[in-house]
């Protein structure tokens, strides 16, 4: 199994020290190196060259989301995780704009912190559930167009596909959802599948932002 190798950049040694721990504890995690502020990252992750990059917003110096920006014109492969206590709208929004492919709380429970380094490594997105609300609020502030009534049928989508497409644009994540629906864990991650496939999407939150324009889900 190829080994992810993640960098954080955090000023606060206590957090860089927890995070080192945690991901120390997986066969497929290495800690690469470590950042405090952003006047010395680039210089690291050229040396380094890690897979993920772990970004707090709030560095002295250069913050993340400048740094994010950055990173992704100098080292585009190299793939940005925000890990922050900010879940301003604003940030989350800014953040990825400016490259980062995923955002998630210093809270957040160690699982779920593995599934997004892991999702991030691989190119994919991931959004913290409880943030995917405030990001579709400003996509639904900036549409123009109506909503379309689409029908499952047009996309080949069975009744418990669109139940998991309603959970998901609400910000369930796949455990939320197999107990909502009495499921193991792994029949979710099937049928999410078999929706990114048949929706032509590549992620989850582009199926939620889909949902919302097309009127796949009750308000």
């Amino acid at each position: 199994m190829p080994m992810i190798k993640v960098m954080i950049v955090d000023d606060h040694s206590l957090v860089r020290q927890g995070l080192c721990q945690l991901i120390s504890l997986e066969n497929d995690l290495v800690v690469a190196g470590e950042a405090q502020n952003g006047n010395d990252v680039l210089d690291k992750v050229a040396d380094l060259k890690p897979d993920v990059v772990l970004m707090d917003l709030n560095l002295p110096g250069k913050n993340g989301i400048e740094l994010t920006g950055e990173l992704k014109i100098k080292f585009p492969d190299i793939h940005v995780l925000a890990l922050t206590i900010d879940n301003d709208q604003n940030h989350v929004s800014k953040i990825i704009k400016a490259g980062a492919l995923g955002y998630v709380l210093k809270d957040i429970d160690p699982d779920t912190l593995y599934e997004a380094i892991r999702t991030v490594a691989k190119g994919d997105a991931f959004i913290q559930p409880c943030l995917l609300t405030k990001l579709l609020h400003e996509f639904r502030q900036l549409m123009n167009e109506e909503k379309t009534n689409t029908l499952p049928e047009d996309f080949g989508l069975t009744q418990r596909e669109l139940e998991i497409v309603s959970y998901i644009a609400s910000g369930n994540s796949n455990k939320d959802i197999a107990e909502k629906l009495f499921i193991s864990e792994k029949t979710v991650k099937n049928h999410v599948s078999s929706i990114l496939k048949k929706m032509a999407l590549e992620d989850r939150t582009q199926v939620a932002v889909y949902a919302y324009r097309k009127g796949l889900i009750n308000e």
